[in-house]
């Protein structure tokens, strides 16, 4: 069998092929295939963050011409139909030369010559980038995908709607992927858009379809792992095939696999060694959030310094309650009563927080969710129970502050 890296087995963050997962079971692959089939509907994929939007879209429309626009790169209408043209190569401005002929003298340089010549005349014609863009489309059937949907603007999201709506009637195949959390209201709540309107909705990871990444992996570099390797290995990734893939290639890096081997090689990894992965891949996944949580509503001084009980030092209460739930697991839903059994564990005695006080922090903390992080709100708090929905947060809790 030919060579292939280990890093091109193990994508984390762009497009496997060894390890592509299709999850025969939720026929996923076949609805969205149908929905394109069908035609003349916007079709939106939604699902959980990093569980597999835009691989899924990629694996589907290999076999097609597509473009993407990327909605975190978009701040405004002209910005996304440049992009798009720019997806499409083609040239904003067009020039044309036109000749014109004629007597008389033509100086060229110290040389006068008599007689006729031809002289050019230029001109540059500016042509509308999301005319362009749509008519390209359109006429070579192109698929337009907008990735990260979500991350545009509310009225910006409404404008581009309503450039497409005429198109896909005319059979313009237009995909808009994002996280659910309110992403499509800005389609399914225009009446002209009805029935015209497809969502495909992708489910969190099952351990079992995460194991099935790894299954495939080792055996296509030659390599044997324990099966309790797998089954860890995909515990730890919260639903996440992205951490999954992350977690597959350090290993193999950990065992100095580099490629495939050329003759099978078994890997047996020591707890701390697995341990030190999940560390380190934790400060690359998850920080970002976390340190907008902690700060609270704005970055204040003059909030109350709570003590720890080991003496390692002290901490306010946003960053005392997200310790106290990282000490949780922690789970997807968390009750107070569980979060304030850790901030005792956690804290000192004359330090630990009121009910008010943490129930404050938690919905201060649901607020900037909402507000101030992009995308699906990565955590929710409400009838005295915390509600986490981010794989890459809980990660991070478990690993960089959990252990």
């Amino acid at each position: 069998m030919e060579s292939i890296a280990s890093n091109k087995v193990f994508v984390a963050g762009g497009m496997p092929a060894t390890t592509y997962v299709h999850r025969q079971q939720l026929g996923l692959e076949e609805k969205l295939k149908s929905e394109i089939f069908s035609g003349h509907q916007i079709i939106c994929v939604t699902g959980p963050t990093k569980s597999g939007k835009s691989v899924l879209c990629k694996a589907v429309l290999s076999g097609r011409r597509s473009i993407w626009v990327h909605g975190g790169q978009v701040s405004d209408e002209e910005e996304f139909w440049r992009q798009a043209l720019d997806a499409l190569e083609i040239p904003e401005e067009i020039a044309s030369t036109t000749n014109v002929g004629g007597g008389g003298k033509v100086n060229l340089g110290v040389l006068e010559m008599g007689g006729s010549a031809e002289t050019s005349s230029t001109s540059v014609t500016r042509r509308s980038p999301k005319i362009s863009v749509l008519s390209a489309c359109k006429d070579k059937e192109i698929v337009l995908v907008v990735d990260d949907f979500h991350y545009i603007d509310g009225e910006l999201q409404k404008r581009v709607v309503q450039a497409l709506k005429s198109e896909v009637f005319d059979g313009l195949d237009v995909i808009l992927i994002a996280v659910p959390h309110r992403a499509f209201d800005v389609v399914s709540v225009q009446k002209e858009m009805e029935g015209r309107f497809a969502n495909v909705e992708i489910p969190r990871w099952a351990k079992e379809d995460l194991v099935k990444i790894s299954s495939l992996g080792f055996p296509a570099l030659n390599v044997d792992v324990d099966a309790a390797l797998h089954e860890r290995l995909a515990t730890e990734s919260y639903g996440s095939p992205l951490l999954m893939q992350r977690f597959c290639l350090k290993v193999c890096q950990l065992a100095n696999v580099l490629a495939r081997e050329p003759v099978k090689k078994t890997i047996n990894i020591k707890d701390e060694d697995m341990r030190e992965i999940f560390r380190e891949v934790a400060e690359q996944f998850g920080y970002p959030t976390y340190k907008k949580l902690s700060e609270g509503p704005q970055a204040r001084s003059d909030r109350i310094e709570r003590n720890f009980r080991d003496g390692s030092g002290s901490a306010d209460i946003y960053e005392s309650v997200l310790r106290a739930v990282s000490m949780t697991g922690p789970g997807e839903a968390i009750h107070y009563n569980d979060i304030r059994d850790n901030l005792r564990n956690l804290l000192r005695d004359g330090d630990i927080p009121q009910k008010h006080e943490v129930s404050n922090a938690l919905r201060n903390m649901s607020e900037i969710a909402r507000s101030k992080i992009e995308g699906e709100p990565v955590l929710e708090w409400r009838d005295d129970t915390l509600y986490l929905t981010d794989p890459l947060l809980m990660f991070y809790m478990r690993w960089a502050k959990g252990k």
